[in-house]
C-alpha cells in the first residue's frame, strides 16, 4: 500500500489561547507511537512498503528511510519525516520510537501543523510514560491570530501540567522593515506553568515590555486557562481620576461558588474620601435567576435648602439593586425589580447611575395566544434634587388584561378586549386614587380595488374612580366619579406610487375622522399618567392623544396630513411629512397650553427622514403654531461622515406645557466630533449646551484621543459636568484605558 503524503493542513479558523499550546505540539508529536506498527523486521526499507492498519484513529506517515534497530529495539524514520493523524502533522528530520521505553524522540527542524492553524516549530521533542511526560527544547509558535510564542524549553509532567521556561508572548506582528525590532508589547515570564487539573496558568517573574522597555513586573500573576466558564481569583484593577473623589482604585475577587452562581466583591479606594465597597451576586436555575449588587461607604454630603448649600455630617451611604425572572411555566412567570438608595446625590456620585426616579416592582404575567395579563406592585423614588423631585406615589396593586380576537372572525373584522385597574397611594398626606377601566372595541381594515385603504375602530371606555384626600384645585374630601367614553374612528389613506429607474416615489395622503361625547374631563378626576402630552408626526392620527387614561380627547376631531416618500434601489430614501388636526366644537378643550392641541385647529406637525449612502442621516422633527407658523418644537438628529471627519448632533427646542413641571422653554444643543489623525489615532470631542434663558450656560464639555494598534488600544478622556453641586454629578474626570490584545483591558473604573 503506498504511503500518504499530506503537503498542508486544514486550517479551522478559531481564536486560540497561547498557554494551550505547548500541549498542542507535545500531544501532535505523540502521534509517531503508531509508527512501529508498520515494522515486519530489521532491515531498512522505504516507508512506502509498509502497510498501514485501516483503523478510525490511523496514522498516516512518511519518510525517505525507516529502519529498526534490533539491539536497542528502536524504530528510525529519517529524512522528510512526516505524520498525520486527525488534521493534524507533524514534520520532522529525524523520529526514533524507543520500544522498550516507550520514549519518542523527534529532532531536527520540528513543525506541528493544528487543525486550528497554528504553526509551532522546535529544535527537539520528547515524549514518554505513554506520552505523559514529555520535553521541547526551542519552542517558537505562531498562532492562527498571528500571535507569536517562544520559550526556551518546556516540560510536560504526568499529562495534566506544562511548564515553559524563559517564555515570551505577543499578538502584535513584527515590523516589516526590520523584523529584529522589539514588538509593540510582549510579556515575558521566566516560568509560565498550565495545570490541566486546576484550570489555570501562573506566571512566575512577569514582565509587561513595551517597545523593549519594561513597563510593568509581577514576582507572580494567574488567571483560568479558558477550558472552564468560570474561576475564582482576583480580577484586573480599575482605576479613576475625579475632582470630587479624587484619583481611585478599585480591586475586586470574583467568586466562582458554582457553575450556576457566582459573586464578585471588592473596594474602591479614593484619596479624597472615604472607601467604598461594593459587590455583586448572581444566581441561575432551572426557569428562574435572581441578581444583587450594592456598594455602601460612609462620608458626608451636599444638599440645599432654599438656595443655601450645606454639607452634612458623615453617614452611611450606599445603594442596592436587585432583579429577578421566574418562568413559571410556558404560560406564566414572574419577576421583581428593585432600587433603593439613601440619598439623592449618592447614586451620580459615585457614577451608579445617572436615573431620576428608582423603580421597584414585582410582576406576574401570564401570555397565552394574542392575551395578556399582568399584575404588578410599584413603588418609587424620585433622586433629582432640583425643583423637579415629587413625592412619587406608591401603585398597589395595578393589572391589566388584555384580549384580542382572530382576523376577520367578527363581522369582517376583530374584537379586543382590555381591562385594568390600578390602587395609587400616596406617602403621609397625599392623594390617593383607586381606577377600574373597561374597554372595548371592534376594528375592520378594507383594502378598495383601485388603493383606498380604510380602517374602521369603534370603542367604547368606562372608568370608575375612588379618590380620598383631594388635592383642593378637585374640592376636599373623598369623592367617586364614573365616565363613558365612546369613540368611533376612521383612518383613510390612498397611497400612489410612480416607478423611475432607479428609485420610487410614494405619496400617501391620510385623513381621520373621530366621533365621541363629552366624557367629562373636569369633573373632579384627578390627572395622574396624561400630564406630559404632545402632539407630533407619530401621534397626530391617534382617536385620543392624552398618553395614559385619566384624560381623554372627547367631543369630535378631524385629522389630515400627507406623507412622501423617495426610495432608491440603492438604500437612499428621502421622506417627509405635515399634518394637523382641528376639533369641530371649541368648548371644553382637555389639553393644556404648549401640548400643540390646546386650540381648535392644532399645531401643524412634521417630519423630515433622510439617509443617503453611510454618509448622511437625519431625522428632524417639528411643532408649528396653527396662527402664525411660530416655532413651538423642533427636534434634530443628525449625523454627517466625510470619511476622516465625522459629526452627529441633536437639538432641542419646547415651550413650556402647562400644568407640569416642565413650567419654562426649553433648548438646548449637543454635539460631537471626531477627527481620524491616521488609520490608528483618532481626536474627539463633544460638548451640551443649555440655551435656557434663566440658567443659560454650558452643560457638559469632553474630548478624548484615542489609539487603536493592530494589538494594543488607548482610551483617553477628559470630561467636565456643569451641574449644581448638591446634585453629586459636578465634575471633572479624566479617564485612560488600555487595552491589551488577548489580554484584557485596564485602566477607566467603569
Amino acid at each position: 500500500m503506498p504511503h500518504l503524503l499530506l503537503n498542508s493542513a486544514k486550517t479551522i479558523t478559531r481564536k486560540p489561547k497561547f498557554w494551550r499550546l505547548g500541549t498542542l505540539l507535545l500531544a501532535g508529536v505523540a502521534l509517531s507511537q503508531l509508527a512501529h506498527a508498520a515494522i515486519t523486521d530489521g532491515t531498512e526499507q522505504p516507508a512506502s512498503s509498509y502497510p498501514i492498519p485501516p483503523v478510525a484513529d490511523q496514522v498516516d506517515f512518511a519518510a525517505n528511510t525507516i529502519s529498526y534497530d534490533e539491539l536497542n529495539q528502536d524504530v528510525i524514520a529519517e529524512g522528510d519525516v512526516e505524520i498525520m493523524q486527525d488534521e493534524k502533522i507533524v514534520r520532522a528530520q529525524k523520529v526514533v520510537y524507543h520500544l522498550q521505553t516507550e520514549k519518542v524522540e523527534a529532532l531536527g527542524d520540528v513543525i506541528l501543523l493544528d487543525k486550528t492553524g497554528d504553526i509551532h516549530f522546535a529544535d527537539q521533542v520528547e515524549l514518554e510514560k505513554q506520552f505523559s511526560n514529555g520535553y521541547i527544547k526551542k519552542l517558537r509558535s505562531v498562532l492562527a491570530d498571528g500571535s507569536r510564542i517562544t520559550a526556551e524549553e518546556g516540560e510536560r509532567i504526568d499529562g495534566t501540567k506544562i511548564v515553559m521556561k524563559k517564555a515570551t508572548y505577543t499578538p502584535c506582528e513584527p515590523c516589516k522593515a526590520d523584523p529584529s525590532k522589539p514588538p509593540t508589547w510582549q510579556l515575558k515570564a521566566d516560568k509560565v506553568t498550565h495545570d490541566k487539573e486546576d484550570h489555570s496558568i501562573t506566571y512566575n517573574d512577569a514582565t509587561l515590555e513595551v517597545m523593549g522597555v519594561p513597563v510593568a513586573w509581577t514576582p507572580y500573576f494567574s488567571h483560568p486557562d479558558g477550558t472552564i466558564k468560570q474561576k475564582s481569583g482576583v480580577l484586573p484593577p480599575k482605576f479613576s481620576l475625579n475632582s470630587q473623589l479624587g484619583f481611585g482604585v478599585s480591586s475586586s475577587y470574583y467568586w466562582a461558588i458554582d457553575p450556576s452562581q457566582d459573586a464578585t466583591i471588592g473596594a474602591r479606594v479614593f484619596t479624597s474620601v472615604a472607601p467604598q465597597i461594593f459587590g455583586e451576586y448572581r444566581k441561575r436555575f432551572d426557569r428562574a435567576m435572581i441578581k444583587f449588587n450594592g456598594s455602601s461607604t460612609y462620608s458626608d454630603r451636599k444638599y440645599s435648602i432654599g438656595e443655601e448649600t450645606y454639607i452634612s455630617d458623615e453617614e452611611y451611604r450606599g445603594h442596592l439593586f436587585g432583579e429577578g425572572l421566574w418562568d413559571v411555566n410556558d404560560k406564566w412567570r414572574a419577576g421583581f425589580k428593585s432600587q433603593i438608595t439613601t440619598d439623592d446625590q449618592y447614586l451620580r456620585e459615585y457614577d451608579v447611575t445617572n436615573e431620576d426616579v428608582l423603580e421597584n416592582e414585582i410582576y406576574a404575567e401570564r401570555f397565552e395566544g394574542r392575551n395578556y395579563f399582568v399584575t404588578r406592585a410599584l413603588a418609587f423614588q424620585d433622586i433629582r434634587t432640583s425643583e423637579r423631585s415629587a413625592d412619587q406615589p406608591n401603585i398597589f396593586p395595578e393589572f391589566e388584561a388584555s384580549f384580542l380576537g382572530s382576523p376577520d372572525n367578527f363581522l369582517g373584522g376583530r374584537w379586543s378586549a382590555d381591562i385594568s385597574g390600578l390602587s395609587l397611594v400616596r406617602k403621609g398626606n397625599g392623594q390617593d386614587m383607586g381606577r377600574l377601566s373597561m374597554d372595548l372595541g371592534w376594528q375592520r381594515r378594507d383594502i378598495a380595488s383601485f388603493g383606498l385603504v380604510n380602517t374602521f375602530n369603534i370603542n367604547a371606555r368606562s372608568d370608575y374612580y375612588n379618590i380620598s384626600d383631594r388635592n383642593e384645585s378637585l374640592g376636599a374630601g373623598d369623592a367617586t366619579a364614573t365616565r363613558l367614553y365612546p369613540v368611533l374612528h376612521d383612518v383613510l389613506s390612498f397611497p400612489v406610487e410612480k416607478q423611475f429607474e432607479s428609485s420610487q416615489l410614494v405619496i400617501e395622503p391620510t385623513a381621520s375622522l373621530t366621533l365621541s361625547t363629552n366624557s367629562k374631563n373636569d369633573t373632579g378626576i384627578p390627572n395622574e399618567d396624561s400630564q406630559d402630552v404632545q402632539i407630533d408626526a407619530l401621534n397626530i392620527f391617534n382617536a385620543n392623544r392624552f398618553p395614559g387614561l385619566d384624560r381623554t380627547e372627547d367631543r369630535s376631531h378631524v385629522t389630515y396630513g400627507i406623507r412622501t416618500g423617495i426610495y432608491e434601489f440603492n438604500g437612499d430614501s428621502l421622506e417627509t411629512f405635515l399634518g394637523q388636526s382641528f376639533r369641530f366644537e371649541n368648548e371644553d378643550n382637555p389639553f393644556p397650553d404648549g401640548s400643540g392641541l390646546s386650540d381648535q385647529k392644532s399645531d401643524v406637525v412634521g417630519q423630515i427622514v433622510a439617509r443617503y449612502k453611510e454618509m448622511f442621516t437625519l431625522n428632524y422633527g417639528f411643532q408649528l403654531a396653527s396662527s402664525n407658523l411660530q416655532s413651538e418644537r423642533h427636534e434634530l438628529d443628525g449625523k454627517v461622515d466625510f470619511g476622516q471627519l465625522t459629526l452627529s448632533g441633536t437639538y432641542l427646542y419646547a415651550r413650556a406645557l402647562e400644568g407640569t413641571d416642565l413650567n419654562t422653554s426649553r433648548e438646548q444643543i449637543y454635539g460631537s466630533a471626531g477627527y481620524k489623525l491616521d488609520d490608528e489615532w483618532t481626536l474627539k470631542t463633544s460638548a451640551r449646551y443649555d440655551f435656557s434663558a434663566e440658567d443659560e450656560g454650558l452643560r457638559y464639555a469632553g474630548m478624548g484621543l484615542d489609539y487603536e494598534g493592530q494589538c494594543v488600544s488607548i482610551y483617553t478622556a477628559a470630561r467636565r459636568k456643569f451641574t449644581f453641586e448638591d446634585t453629586g454629578d459636578n465634575s471633572t474626570e479624566v479617564t485612560v484605558s488600555l487595552g491589551l490584545k488577548n489580554l484584557g483591558s485596564f485602566g477607566d473604573d467603569r
